[in-house]
């Protein structure tokens, strides 16, 4: 048994007018990584995780909309949540997104 592994988080990139692309990239004991593909102006509504986040974008720009307060992540920008902190994020133009969900006991 291996005790790695490697991914491609750029490989199989996909948008849709229709709906926001999600794709579990890797998972291990301790996190899973989520790729998130947001087309310009697509909304993913709010909502919340069950455990904490690490939001980073790859490529793109987004609105992120928490506790009341709107930030512009552009490229290479993050943001950290706690768990089930209600949040939403809108395209400002085709975007890549890399979600860290911190594994925990009850996930």
């Amino acid at each position: 048994m291996n005790n790695y592994s490697i991914t491609n988080f750029y490989e199989g990139i996909e948008f849709s007018k229709d709906k926001v692309m999600v794709k579990k990239i890797l998972e291990t004991s301790v996190s899973k990584e989520i790729r998130i593909c947001l087309s310009k102006n697509q909304l993913m509504k709010e909502h919340t995780a069950p455990a904490p986040i690490i939001v980073m974008v790859m490529d793109g720009a987004i609105k992120f909309n928490v506790e009341n307060k709107e930030f512009i992540l552009i490229k290479g920008s993050s943001i950290n949540l706690g768990a089930k902190i209600p949040h939403s994020l809108l395209g400002l133009e085709d975007s890549i997104i890399r979600l860290s969900l911190a594994q925990t006991p009850t996930n």
